[in-house]
């Protein structure tokens, strides 16, 4: 049975437990605040080193998706590349099979509608995608073997910002297209699921993954069919800003191709549920 430990017990952190715990496997949970959870969990803050012997029992996989205490470079720089090396040096002497980063498609550049893969160039202006990308590159230089998976704008449950958005009547660039690159959270969990189970079953792994739907959609498409949807005002038509930095259609092609198949492949289909 293996042992997988949840560095970040958020909704995706806990959701994969409960999951991991239902399949006979055993979660163990790390976070900062000392909350009950409903598997094994321990308490550590990853922006600092972690106390010796803080993780005592053997670990064959971790999955990392901790989060910024605060939404600044200062924040980000404490959750990702020193958040990862805190952990790893407190996994010296572990045998982990694989070490899975939730990393985010912030780490691209392009902003032309272009599309994007595992292989596109990655130039983040913005200090979240530069902090984060810094953290998957440590991962490929540690001895530890790892797999980034960038995650497009989550939404499911308990994440109702863009619907409390669109109630209100919300601005929607309508001219150039403007993509944006969604996935539910259902499915963030699954793919993090399913990635584990390829390992066990012995097949190979690649660095990187992106986790995104099948469709990415323009921001005017989608937040009309969100307002007809919710019976919320329609969306007011704005141009361009000058510095806009997310548009682009990233593709997940690698991960279906390993044999993911997405609970809700398009933003209709999650947004309905």
């Amino acid at each position: 049975m293996p042992r997988i430990l949840l560095a970040g017990c958020g909704k995706i952190g806990t959701q994969l437990g409960l999951l991991m715990a239902q399949r006979g496997q055993q979660p163990i949970g790390l976070r900062r605040s000392r909350v009950a959870m409903p598997f094994t969990c321990i308490q550590g803050d990853l922006s600092q080193p972690l106390a010796d012997g803080l993780i005592r029992e053997p670990i064959d996989y971790v999955v990392y998706t901790a989060t910024p205490s605060e939404y600044s470079d200062a924040g980000y720089q404490s959750a990702y590349p020193a958040g990862v090396q805190h952990l790893l040096d407190a996994l010296s002497g572990h045998a982990v099979k694989r070490f899975f980063f939730v990393s985010s498609t912030a780490v691209y550049h392009q902003n032309d509608g272009s599309w994007v893969d595992e292989d596109s160039a990655t130039v983040p202006s913005r200090y979240n995608g530069v902090r984060v990308l810094e953290a998957e590159t440590l991962l490929k230089r540690s001895a530890v073997p790892s797999t980034s998976i960038r995650f497009g704008g989550i939404y499911g449950a308990g994440r109702s910002r863009l619907l409390d958005k669109i109630r209100k009547g919300a601005d929607a660039q309508a001219s150039p297209p403007k993509y944006t690159n969604r996935i539910h959270q259902h499915d963030c969990v699954g793919v993090l699921a399913f990635l584990i189970e390829c390992v066990e079953s012995g097949k190979i792994l690649d660095e990187c993954y992106l986790g995104v739907d099948n469709n990415p959609v323009d921001e005017w498409t989608l937040y009309q069919w969100l307002a007809e949807k919710f019976k919320a005002p329609a969306p007011n038509p704005v141009a361009a800003g000058p510095d806009a930095t997310q548009n682009k259609r990233c593709s997940n092609q690698r991960l279906t191709s390993l044999g993911y198949s997405f609970s809700f492949p398009d933003y209709r289909s999650g947004y309905a549920q």
